[in-house]
């Protein structure tokens, strides 16, 4: 069975179905729940909650940044976050729960959006490499899972892709609609989100980021007394391997462990279908927001 439809038996016990329309304003952070800033707009989306600022200029597609967190860390990163983009007109949009990040961070969930928790829409990439530094700074040293898809700044917790902005389709290759980037051309083509780092051919890598793609390529498994052979399994908490032990040439199995990721449904059980419906534990999600994730 495909693994994603664990997702869909969350919200009842008999039909399947998309857990975001259980989505309560109750369980919302608090940040969600209180007032919104003057002249600001608040829309919620699934499991995301976006923030979009008076007479927002923002292009249909850029480098976009997203924030990583933990369970214990998610509302100090988001009270941390959402103070620097209110103070300087930053659209951005958070998984506006605990519990629904919680489910983002299980073991099966969608590895290409596990970790992600906030996401900053810079409006070019000056303001990019602004976003990073300063707020890279504030969030230093804050631990998260390491986000598949995106180049990592420093030592994170912050992150980078080049993504769509606004929200737009094209029929992907195997005939299903697909969020959409525009190409060199004009052309919509699928805006990619799997589980490497990757720029599309027509962008160029800002100056700035190139020592960070360089330190991400520096990490290799050469050193290990193992030679991989193949992958046998693959989950939001890791990989499975068959390999050969080098001294001895014994096949052997490797299994990874991605610090932060692959959260067990025992960590939080919480009960807030509203109806009696399936329990859910802890936080998640997968659905896009207004903005693109």
């Amino acid at each position: 069975m495909d693994d994603a439809y664990t997702m869909y038996c969350l919200t009842d016990t008999i039909f399947y179905d998309s857990f975001t329309l259980k989505a309560t304003a109750d369980h919302d952070f608090e940040l969600a729940q209180g007032p919104v800033p003057e002249g600001w707009r608040r829309t919620p989306s699934g499991d995301w909650m976006a923030y979009t600022p008076p007479e927002p200029v923002l292009p249909r597609q850029g480098w976009k940044i997203h924030v990583s967190a933990c369970m214990d860390s998610v509302e100090e990163i988001l009270a941390a976050t959402w103070e620097y983009c209110i103070a300087r007109d930053i659209p951005f949009k958070f998984i506006r729960s605990k519990e629904f990040f919680f489910l983002r961070n299980t073991k099966y969930a969608a590895r290409g959006a596990s970790g992600k928790f906030v996401t900053i829409y810079p409006a070019d990439e000056a303001q990019l490499e602004i976003v990073l530094t300063e707020l890279g700074a504030i969030l230093a040293g804050q631990p998260g899972p390491y986000i598949l898809s995106d180049l990592r700044w420093g030592a994170g917790p912050l992150y980078v892709r080049y993504g769509g902005f606004a929200e737009r389709y094209c029929i992907g290759a195997g005939g299903e609609l697909e969020l959409a980037l525009e190409d060199e051309n004009g052309v919509l083509v699928p805006d990619q989100r799997g589980t490497t780092f990757s720029v599309p051919a027509w962008v160029t890598l800002p100056e700035f980021l190139v020592p960070h793609l360089a330190d991400r390529n520096s990490t290799t498994v050469e050193g290990l007394p193992y030679r991989i052979d193949h992958a046998l399994h693959f989950s939001n908490g890791g990989g499975v391997y068959g390999a050969t032990h080098l001294p001895t040439g014994e096949n052997v199995v490797l299994k990874e462990a991605r610090p932060y990721a692959g959260l067990a449904w025992d960590l939080e059980f919480r009960d807030f279908s509203g109806d009696g419906g399936a329990v859910m534990a802890g936080v998640g999600g997968a659905a896009s927001g207004g903005l693109g994730s």
